[in-house]
């Protein structure tokens, strides 16, 4: 089997600054988590994705002595909702979303998926490329705003909250929305890695390298593959 050796100066420029946002964000202060709890929340979510011999999913996390877990600035709970969704994110239900959310606020929860979608996203792109995986940058200084927008209205397509008018998007386009600097971030890449979201109606849309049909193919077989159902 021919091995196909890959540099970073081979990767997109715009998926390279796309990542490098997301990651840079995950130790910066957010809407509703500091940036020393973002960076510790994103620490458990390396280990989930990385782990051989991960905790099975009706164990927190939190409770398991050898984890080595850095658990300072986020709460145990936070960990806990972190790990699960990073390694096991078929097996999350609504009666399992309920329960996490009476410990952590639903849009304080929106914000953790963030997390957990960047950290899985850059780490397994740079891992299957063999680049290695950067170091978190130190935690910023600061608050979280905690700015809620007004117009945050429960979904019938999503367990959590979203921006209205609900329902009026697919339910993996509205996820995001009632903490708007996560969705931003989330989208930012989602634009780079897969198609940007002005020319998803677009069968024919291609960057000159895949086309439409062979990227579609490729995220049905990876969503197919990792167990992603919406």
């Amino acid at each position: 089997m021919n091995v196909i050796n890959v540099s970073i100066s081979d990767v997109r420029a715009d998926l390279i600054f796309a990542h490098e946002q997301a990651w840079s964000a995950l130790s910066q202060p957010g809407t509703w988590w500091s940036g020393a709890q973002r960076r510790e929340l994103a620490q458990t979510a390396l280990l989930a994705v990385s782990e051989s011999e991960p905790s099975p999913p009706w164990v927190a996390v939190s409770t398991v002595a050898n984890k080595n877990l850095q658990i300072h600035f986020a709460s145990s709970a936070a960990h806990d909702a972190v790990y699960r969704i990073a390694r096991h994110a078929a097996t999350l239900t609504r009666d399992w979303y309920q329960r996490t959310t009476q410990e952590i606020e639903p849009l304080a929860f929106i914000e953790l998926c963030g997390v957990v979608c960047t950290v899985a996203t850059v780490s397994a792109f740079r891992r299957a490329l063999d680049l290695g995986i950067p170091e978190l940058a130190p935690a910023t200084f600061g608050e979280p705003s905690r700015m809620k927008p007004a117009n945050v209205v429960d979904a019938t397509l999503n367990w959590v909250p979203v921006i209205a008018p609900a329902d009026e998007n697919a339910a993996v386009v509205q996820a995001f929305t009632a903490v708007p600097e996560t969705n931003r971030v989330i989208w930012a890449m989602a634009d780079a890695q897969y198609i940007p979201d002005k020319e998803m109606v677009d069968p024919h849309w291609t960057r000159g390298t895949l086309s439409r049909v062979q990227m579609e193919l490729v995220a049905t077989r990876v969503s197919q593959q990792r167990e992603c159902f919406y």
